[in-house]
């Protein structure tokens, strides 16, 4: 790792940014606090990043302002699709502080190998062998990410990373077993070379599509069974071929927004609602009906909420942070999402931690685990 002595008031900054996410609550465990604090994050953007639209140049040594913004709670975009980017594809450095929750989702121990599917910069995967000491294994489809990724880990002296162009799909047998496999991109199952490549006792962390948004899991085997519990909400930009192919019954997020005409409103449907505890009543959602999903509504902020049950043909409802309720076309989809709310309220308004599923594999030629069977846990 390098060597930060020489850049004391670097030191500090890396010390308090990863005790700033301790005292947040996503970094709960030493060893994950002392990676964030070691592993310099302005090593891992390629060049620079891009914000508003536009390319902010990240220097070999930032000054304080940049690294203000790099030592900061904010995912960080590297690449965009473009014409002249060889990458072709959206890359990023993920919210600091989904990364941490992931990392303790983990259970993350010395000596212990990790395969990560997406490599993203590198950061992820340089953190993980901060912890673990041994090999991490990260794969992507793009050469151009992984090259970067190669670079940007050998520039933070990390090197017990090993980048490599493969398939997420497919995994990388060749250096398995793993003990953990760590997915970085929204996906809609589990692979089953990934299960061919996991320990008996492994674990799997992964953002799984839900509802239209990628919500984390921690997936393990239960005997004959493959079963998953909620983790935390989150969001990720989706995997290709395979690993995104939606279940029958599953309403895939809508990217064009509805056009507002003819919207009605309920007020006071459900509790305002703020941070993390709206995206615990949208997976609720998700979890009692597949019309969950995300949609946007022409000239209203999305910002208070894209969740809704939508039915094509019929209509769309929405909820959102305020409590209020849109709906347009049959109001007997308002009526369905208000009982909704009222189930999850009348639940003790749950967190996505208190769900658990099992997973079925489908019957494609490449097939994959989707969950299914979505039940609260007993906490009696």
């Amino acid at each position: 790792m390098t060597d930060q002595s020489a850049h004391p008031s670097l030191t500090a900054r890396m010390a308090a940014y990863a005790a700033a996410l301790r005292e947040r609550g996503a970094i709960r465990t030493t060893p994950v606090e002392r990676a964030f604090a070691t592993v310099p994050r302005h090593l891992f953007l390629p060049g620079g990043y891009y914000t508003s639209g536009r390319f902010v140049p990240v220097p070999a040594e930032p000054g304080d302002e940049l690294l203000g913004r790099i030592y900061c709670d904010t995912a960080l975009m590297t690449h965009v699709p473009k014409s002249s980017d060889a990458a072709g594809r959206y890359s990023s450095t993920s919210q600091p502080r989904v990364i941490a929750a992931m990392l303790e989702a983990l259970q993350l121990a010395p000596g212990m190998k990790v395969l990560e599917i997406g490599a993203g910069t590198g950061y992820n995967a340089s953190l993980i062998a901060a912890i673990t000491g041994v090999e991490v294994v990260t794969i992507d489809v793009s050469e151009v990410i992984v090259t970067e990724a190669a670079q940007a880990a050998e520039r933070a002296g990390e090197k017990n990373v090993t980048a490599l162009t493969a398939d997420g799909y497919l995994g990388h047998p060749a250096r398995g077993p793993y003990g953990r496999i760590v997915v970085t991109c929204g996906v809609t199952g589990i692979s089953p070379h990934w299960l061919d490549q996991l320990t008996d006792d492994g674990l799997i962390v992964v953002p799984v599509a839900h509802g239209g948004f990628h919500p984390t899991l921690a997936v393990h085997r239960d005997g004959q069974r493959l079963t998953g519990r909620g983790v935390m909400s989150s969001d990720f930009m989706s995997a290709a071929g395979p690993l995104y192919a939606w279940p029958d019954g599953q309403t895939p997020a809508l990217t064009e927004p509805l056009p507002a005409q003819d919207l009605l409103t309920r007020t006071n449907t459900g509790p305002v609602l703020d941070g993390d505890a709206y995206y615990d009543l949208w997976f609720h959602l998700g979890a009692q009906t597949g019309r969950t999903t995300r949609a946007y509504i022409d000239g209203i902020d999305p910002a208070q909420g894209m969740a809704c049950l939508h039915d094509p043909g019929r209509g769309t409802a929405w909820i959102q942070r305020t409590g209020h309720l849109h709906h347009v076309g049959d109001t007997a989809i308002a009526d369905d999402l208000t009982a909704l709310v009222q189930q999850w309220t009348d639940l003790g308004q749950p967190p996505i931690a208190d769900y658990r599923t099992v997973f079925e594999r489908t019957e494609a030629d490449e097939p994959v685990y989707h969950p299914v069977q979505w039940h609260l846990r007993d906490n009696t």
